[in-house]
């Protein structure tokens, strides 16, 4: 006894598959989309920042440099500077932005996440350029 063989149509689905498959790729898309924006990973292009610090406590490579509570960038390396003893931090910071020279930056912790460098911005005409530096404000030893 053999197994019935089943009949298969080559004809096309009708409109109503068609119409509903070109809706969820257009909704996957407008997600992909709004991942990007909100995470801040649609921005490509970055330069490196060095950030003198009294003290880093709680930051590693990879957390988060923010400005205003957004994501501008990560931090790629950490270490001590024998001479005064404070903490360099070396960031890739987003390359539309220029921060002023005068900015601080400070480690900020929450419940919820991870201790990351939080930079607040200075009113300085002048910016720090690739490869420049900032300080953490006052308490920084020189």
């Amino acid at each position: 006894m053999a197994l019935p063989f089943p009949k298969v149509s080559l004809r096309g689905g009708n409109v109503f598959e068609i119409m509903l498959s070109a809706l969820v790729v257009i909704v996957a898309i407008g997600f992909l989309a709004f991942i990007l924006v909100r995470t801040g990973t649609g921005h490509l292009g970055s330069y490196s920042l060095r950030i003198r610090m009294a003290d880093a406590s709680g930051l590693t490579v990879g957390s988060d440099v923010r400005l205003g509570g957004t994501k501008i960038g990560s931090i790629t390396d950490l270490w001590l500077d024998k001479n005064d003893f404070s903490a360099v931090i070396k960031a890739n910071i987003r390359d539309d932005l220029a921060l002023p020279v005068d900015s601080r930056a400070s480690v900020t912790t929450s419940t919820l996440s991870n201790p990351y460098l939080s930079i607040a911005p200075g009113n300085a005409a002048k910016t720090v350029g690739p490869d420049g530096e900032i300080g953490a404000g006052p308490s920084r030893r020189r």
